[in-house]
C-alpha cells in the first residue's frame, strides 16, 4: 500500500452481522440505514443523520479510528497558488462499508469504512481544482462513481477502481459549452436524479466569463440530455431583463456551489451567482435575470418552474453561495414542505417547495445612485425580513488602539448602506463571502432548527479606473489585479508577483499564464498580444502604468479582503464568526454562539472567519470543523454548547460525514487546510467511540 493507513481501534468486539474479513469486499451487501451515500447527506442537503449511538452523554469519549493520508499536498509552484494554497475539501461517501474519497490532486480512492484500509486509487491525469464531492448512481444493480476534475465529468466502476470506458471516451466526458470558450471548471458535487447526471460550473469573474447553464448528462453514456440557460438567450424569458445587444457577450449567473433536489416532485432547486463584470454593470443594464436567483427545474426536462431573484442587477458579488437545503415548517397546524436558502448579505430564505411563496416577509429598500459613466442601479432591492448576520456596521471596540486604526482607515470611505460601487472605497457589509458561505446550512427535522454557521466581517470595496484597449497595465488589471494587486504585492487570494522574474523563467511564466496553476486559471482565452502584455507588466522591474487610450473601464482595486484593524483582526465589532439554531416556523434566533478562532489570538472567543458546514444527528448533536484554529468540533443542538472538540494538523474546510459499520458509528472529516494561510494537508480522520 502506498499511503499510510493508522487503525487505532479494532472491530473484535463489537456485535455485526458482517464478518470483518467482508468489510474489505466493496461487493459485500450490507443494511444500508448507516450509510453516507450522497454528498451532504441527501439531495436535499439536510446534513442530517439518524444514527444515536454518539450522544450528548459519550460525545467526550471520542478517539482516532484511523486515519487516511491520500496523497501529496499541491504546494505553491507545483500545480497550486493562492495564500496558503487551496488544498482539499471533499466530504466523502460512505456506501455498504466503503468510503469513497479524493486526494488534494483528485485522485478518487476507496476505503475499508472500519478500518481505513486502502482498497483502491484511480488517478484522472486531469489537473483538476479542489472537489467538494462525489456522485453515486445505482438501478438494476449497476453502480457508478461520479465526480468532475476541471471540466471533465469522470465514471468509475466503484468495485473496481477502473473507469467505465462505455461513458463518454474512456470514462471522461468533457462538459465545456459548446459555443463558448473561457475558463470552466466544476468545484462541487451535481445531482444524481434517475438516469440523469445535473451539473453546474464555475467561471471568472470578469468579462470573459461564461454564460451560465445547467446540464443534466446520461449516466449511462454522458450525452448531454437537456441545457437550461441561467443567462437567457435572446427571445427566451428573461432577455427582457437585459438591455439591447448585452446578451451576447453575457457572462457568469452561474451555479457554482451545488444544488438540491426533491426527488418525490422531481425539482431541483438551483442557486445562480451573480453576472459579470462583478463591480461594473454598465455593459449589463437591467435586472439580469437568472442571475442572483434560486430557480426551481423540472429534473426530468430541464423546464423552468418558477424562480426568486434576491438581487437585481448586482453590483456586490452577492452569487448565492451555499447548495439550498430542504426543510418543513409548521404554520398554523400545517405542516409545509419547504426550500431554504442562506445568502452572502446574512439573510435567510424559506418558499414553499411548489409555488415559490415567501414564507417570510419581503422587505423593499431603496438604492444608491452610481458615480460611474453608464450605470444604472436598480432603485431598489428587495429582501428577506429574515437576516442571521448584522446588517449594519460597528466599529471594533477591542481595545483603544484597534478602533483608532480603524476609525483612521475609514474616515474617508462611503459608509452607506447599499453604496455602488466606486473609484474611491466602499465599506461593504457583511463582505465579499457572507454571511453564508458555501458549506450549508443542517435540518434538524426533530424540532425544525436550522443550523448554520456564519461570518460576521466587514469589506473594503475599491475601484480603479484602466484602460480599454490595449496597453500592458490594462490587460494586467482586468485580468489579474484583483488576485496579485495592482502593485503585484499580492492579496488574500493571490501571492505577491513583485521579482517573480526572478523565481521562474520567462517560459515558465508564460505557461502558468496559458495553462493556469491550481486556482488561477488558464488565459489561453486571451489573444497572444494580451498575454504577453500581462507578463510584460509582470516582469517590469518595477510596476510601470503604460499611457491608456482615452475610454475608460474599472477593476477591484482593494482585492477581496476585509476591513482589518492593528493586529490584523477584523476590523468591525465581533462576534466575527457565528454557529447559529434558527425557528424556521418564526425565523428567530434560538441561539447563536462565536464560533472560532485565530491562530495568531487563541482563546480570544470572539469568532474566526469559517468555511465548511455542519452536521446533525438524531441524537442532537452538531458535528462541525470548518474554523481556522483547525479545530473539529461537537456542539449541543439545545443550546450551542460545545460537547467535545480535537485539533487537526490541518483546517478542516469542508463538511463532514457521518455513517456506520458493523455497528459501530462513525464521523469522518477531510483535514485539507488550504485557506487563510498553511498549513495544508491531505489526511481524513475519522473517529468513534472507544471499544
Amino acid at each position: 500500500m502506498r499511503y499510510l493507513v493508522v487503525s487505532l481501534l479494532l472491530l473484535s468486539g463489537c456485535t455485526s452481522e458482517v464478518e470483518d474479513s467482508d468489510l474489505n469486499d466493496p461487493n459485500a451487501s450490507y443494511d444500508r440505514g448507516g450509510d453516507w451515500p450522497v454528498y451532504m447527506g441527501d439531495s436535499g442537503r439536510s446534513h442530517y443523520s439518524e444514527l444515536v449511538q454518539i450522544t450528548r452523554d459519550n460525545v467526550n469519549e471520542l478517539e482516532v479510528a484511523w486515519v487516511y493520508d491520500s496523497g501529496e499536498i499541491r504546494e505553491r509552484g507545483q500545480g497550486c497558488s493562492g495564500v496558503g494554497c487551496s488544498s482539499m475539501y471533499t466530504s466523502p461517501l460512505v456506501i455498504d462499508g466503503v468510503l469513497y474519497g479524493l486526494s488534494p490532486k483528485v485522485v478518487a480512492f476507496a476505503l475499508n469504512a472500519a478500518t481505513g484500509e486502502e482498497l483502491w486509487r484511480f488517478d484522472p491525469e486531469i489537473p483538476g481544482s479542489a472537489q467538494r464531492g462525489l456522485m453515486w448512481w445505482e438501478k438494476e444493480g449497476e453502480t457508478r462513481l461520479f465526480y468532475t476534475a476541471a471540466h471533465h465529468l469522470i465514471a468509475i466502476d466503484p468495485k473496481t477502481g477502473t473507469a467505465i470506458e462505455s461513458f463518454g471516451e474512456n470514462g471522461k466526458v468533457d462538459i465545456s459549452l459548446s459555443d463558448r470558450t473561457g475558463f470552466m471548471v466544476v468545484t462541487a458535487p451535481g445531482i444524481v436524479f434517475e438516469d440523469l447526471i445535473m451539473l453546474g460550473f464555475s467561471t471568472t469573474e470578469g468579462a470573459d466569463a461564461l454564460p451560465g447553464r445547467i446540464q443534466a448528462f446520461h449516466t449511462i453514456t454522458g450525452e448531454l440530455v437537456w441545457q437550461f440557460n441561467s443567462i437567457p438567450l435572446s427571445g427566451e424569458p428573461g432577455s427582457e431583463t437585459w438591455a439591447e445587444g448585452s446578451l451576447e457577450k453575457a457572462g457568469g449567473a452561474n451555479t457554482w456551489t451545488g444544488m438540491a433536489l426533491d426527488d418525490k416532485r422531481g425539482i431541483l432547486y438551483v442557486p445562480t451567482g451573480s453576472a459579470t463584470p462583478d463591480f461594473y454593470g454598465a455593459s449589463r443594464v437591467g435586472d439580469n435575470l437568472y442571475a442572483n436567483c434560486l430557480l426551481a427545474i423540472n429534473a426530468r426536462t430541464g423546464e423552468l418552474q418558477w424562480h426568486y431573484q434576491m438581487f437585481k442587477h448586482d453590483l456586490w458579488d452577492r452569487d448565492n453561495p451555499a447548495p439550498p437545503t430542504l426543510v418543513q415548517l409548521e404554520r398554523e397546524g400545517k405542516i409545509i414542505d419547504g426550500v431554504a436558502i442562506t445568502t452572502k448579505s446574512g439573510h435567510l430564505y424559506v418558499f414553499d417547495r411548489d409555488t415559490g411563496e415567501s414564507m417570510y416577509p419581503l422587505i423593499e429598500e431603496a438604492t444608491l445612485p452610481s458615480t460611474l459613466p453608464g450605470e444604472v442601479v436598480a432603485p431598489t432591492q428587495t429582501v428577506s425580513s429574515i437576516a442571521f448576520s448584522r446588517q449594519e456596521f460597528e466599529i471594533t471596540t477591542r481595545n483603544e488602539e484597534a478602533t483608532a486604526f480603524v476609525a483612521e482607515q475609514i474616515k474617508d470611505w462611503d459608509l452607506r448602506k447599499w453604496a455602488p460601487p466606486k473609484v474611491g472605497t466602499v465599506l461593504f457589509y457583511p463582505w465579499y463571502d457572507g454571511g453564508a458561505e458555501w458549506g450549508g446550512s443542517a435540518f434538524d427535522p426533530n424540532t425544525n432548527r436550522l443550523i448554520l454557521n456564519a461570518q460576521d466581517l466587514a469589506g473594503v470595496l475599491s475601484l480603479g479606473e484602466i484602460p480599454v484597449g490595449f496597453s500592458n497595465a490594462g490587460v494586467y488589471a482586468r485580468n489579474c489585479a484583483s488576485c496579485h494587486g495592482m502593485d503585484l504585492k499580492g492579496t488574500e487570494t493571490g501571492p505577491a508577483l513583485l521579482g517573480v522574474r526572478e523565481r521562474l523563467g520567462y517560459g515558465e511564466i508564460i505557461e502558468v499564464v496559458n495553462d493556469g496553476s491550481g486556482r488561477m486559471p488558464s488565459f489561453k482565452h486571451l489573444s497572444d498580444i494580451d498575454r504577453r502584455g500581462a507578463v510584460r507588466h509582470i516582469i517590469a522591474p518595477e510596476p510601470v502604468i503604460d499611457e491608456p487610450n482615452t475610454a475608460v473601464d474599472y477593476y477591484l482595486s482593494s482585492g477581496y479582503v476585509y476591513l482589518r484593524d492593528h493586529e490584523n483582526l477584523p476590523g468591525n465589532s465581533p462576534p466575527w464568526g457565528t454557529l447559529n439554531s434558527i425557528d424556521l416556523a418564526t425565523g428567530e434566533i434560538d441561539w447563536q454562539v462565536p464560533f472560532g478562532d485565530y491562530p495568531t489570538h487563541p482563546g480570544l472567543g470572539f469568532g474566526a472567519q469559517n468555511y465548511g458546514g455542519p452536521v446533525v444527528t438524531a441524537s442532537g448533536l452538531i458535528f462541525i470543523a470548518a474554523t481556522p484554529d483547525r479545530k473539529f468540533h461537537a456542539y449541543d443542538t439545545r443550546d450551542g454548547k460545545l460537547l467535545w472538540e480535537t485539533e487537526l494538523p490541518a483546517a478542516g474546510f469542508t463538511t463532514p460525514a457521518v455513517y456506520s459499520v458493523g455497528g459501530k458509528q462513525f464521523v469522518v472529516v477531510a483535514a485539507g487546510g488550504g485557506r487563510m494561510g498553511p498549513p495544508s494537508g491531505s489526511k481524513y480522520f475519522a473517529y468513534s467511540l472507544p471499544q
